[in-house]
């Protein structure tokens, strides 16, 4: 069985290349090891029985302009893509980071279906963790999270979906296509008078059009250059106390992600500082969710985001000025139609020319140092077998010559802050990441109050 690759799905797969593969990386570590075999079973049962595009090939066409095609792999075999190694002494926590660094910077095998799942024993003792790379073409970063959760003992068939009901109500609000398109053209004709709102709307999605294709005007700084392919990861396995974040953002009548930009605002200034290299900003690109909300996982995953052009104010050394100006700069991004542009954009690339897609490609490289996530996860405990979920964190593939991707993961009470970095450009995210933690006690000590 085959079937066309989608342009919002192709788009990750033709924008790979060698530096930069786009594979998405999650890391999921437990206090007990990890039991194999029941992992294989529900992979089996909950992930490659519900969705066939696990068990399927890329293959690109033979004809120019059309898109590339998923194939079943006829010699799929679950043993290729789950397997189980022990980490070597001593097994700590720099040990771990430098096992997956090195699974991160190979590109996965595209001979096969495009994903691989590590199973990693001897974690800081006794314990056990988990890394999985898949491809981003298969799906996004967001829907990769529920969907590796539905193999934990407390997955629930009937609640797998992946939510963001603000970015959900923006993308209904907003010009459909096919019978919203039909609909909405019926309704003018029956009120003419409503033909100046929609030219309003028009006008101001063609502005945001030119804003998210044209650099942003950003001074270059040491987290920008050329890669060589070598990716280092860094993340913090004990994170911080997701409630202190919530009691943060209520005193300040800001939101869990306006105090995460501030605390990683302020880490990226200390790193600049401590190498006399400051700029007023930093570009980065945030992935919005545009599934509508409660919809399940389709059968065939796919991609369902935009990326939002946001600028961290790294200049300030003040937590408190730095959420004001990120708390103003989200809002404008939330009340505006650059999500649903954005995803337009995404898509349209697809349909142009290597060269021209290549070129677009480097403008958002010119504009952006990486990519910035926030992902909320479930707040309660988590199990496979015996082995409780300590923690997770995970991170999206990077196109172009883009160096940094952030993000903050929050599950059980806790967000657990991560990097990874090319070292030909950043060699030590764990600097950044050390500077995460001791702006995350600025925050609570200044804006705790």
């Amino acid at each position: 069985m085959s079937r066309r690759m989608s342009p919002g799905d192709a788009v990750w797969y033709l924008g790979e290349n060698r530096v930069n593969p786009m594979t998405i990386s999650s890391i999921m570590w437990y206090d007990r090891p990890v039991d194999v075999e029941l992992l294989r079973a529900r992979f089996q049962e909950r992930l490659l029985d519900r969705h066939p595009i696990m068990r399927q090939r890329i293959v690109p066409s033979r004809l120019p302009g059309l898109m590339p095609l998923w194939v079943d792999d006829p010699d799929f075999d679950l043993d290729v893509h789950i397997s189980e190694h022990r980490l070597p002494a001593p097994g700590d926590q720099a040990t771990l980071q430098e096992w997956c660094s090195e699974e991160r910077t190979i590109p996965l095998d595209r001979t096969r279906p495009l994903w691989h799942v590590s199973v990693l024993q001897g974690y800081r003792g006794d314990g056990g963790a988990i890394h999985v790379r898949i491809h981003h073409s298969i799906g996004d970063g967001l829907a990769m999270m529920a969907l590796l959760l539905t193999v934990v003992d407390e997955f629930d068939p009937m609640t797998v979906s992946v939510q963001d009901r603000s970015i959900a109500d923006l993308v209904s609000n907003a010009f459909g296509t096919g019978t919203q398109l039909f609909a909405k053209g019926a309704h003018l004709a029956l009120h003419p008078g409503e033909l100046k709102d929609v030219a309003r709307d028009g006008a101001e999605m063609a502005e945001w059009a030119g804003r998210l294709l044209a650099p942003q005007m950003v001074q270059r700084t040491v987290l920008q250059g050329t890669p060589d392919g070598t990716k280092r990861m860094a993340w913090d396995p004990d994170g911080f106390d997701l409630a202190e974040v919530k009691r943060i953002a209520r005193a300040n009548d800001a939101t869990v992600n306006d105090v995460v930009l501030t605390v990683m605002s302020g880490a990226l200034h200390r790193y600049l500082a401590d190498r006399d290299a400051m700029v007023d900003d930093i570009a980065m690109m945030i992935p919005v969710n545009l599934r509508r909300p409660g919809r399940p996982l389709p059968r065939n995953l796919g991609n369902r985001i935009g990326l939002l052009p946001l600028k961290l104010p790294v200049a300030s050394d003040d937590p408190r000025e730095r959420l004001a100006i990120l708390h103003d700069r989200m809002q404008e991004l939330k009340d505006s139609p650059a999500p649903v542009v954005s995803r337009m954009l995404i898509v349209t690339t697809t349909m142009f020319t290597p060269v021209v897609e290549r070129g677009i490609h480097r403008l958002n490289q010119l504009r952006s140092t990486g990519v910035l996530t926030n992902v909320p996860g479930p707040q309660l405990p988590l199990h496979i077998g015996g082995s409780q979920l300590l923690g997770t964190i995970g991170w999206g593939g990077m196109t172009a010559h883009l160096n940094l991707s952030a993000a903050f993961v929050s599950v059980n009470g806790q967000i657990f802050p991560g990097l990874v970095t090319d070292a030909a450009i950043t060699p030590d995210p764990e600097q950044v990441l050390a500077h995460v933690a001791s702006e995350f006690e600025l925050v609570v000590e200044e804006l705790g109050a």
